[in-house]
């Protein structure tokens, strides 16, 4: 019986949470590595001052 009990509280404690998480819109922390994301941010941001400056001077 107990088993049984433990078993139904483990349940709705997953479904619980994963109301949760839909609900809030919580995200999940991004995988693989944040360096590469962040040199190919900073090379699409330098190309594009690249293509802002010559459209200004061009």
């Amino acid at each position: 019986m107990l088993t049984l009990l433990l078993t139904f509280l483990f349940v709705l404690l997953i479904v619980l949470a994963v109301r949760v998480f839909l609900h809030h819109g919580l995200t999940l922390p991004p995988t693989g590595s944040s360096a590469v994301d962040d040199r190919d941010a900073q090379r699409v941001d330098l190309e594009l001052r690249a293509i802002t400056a010559m459209r200004e001077h061009g």
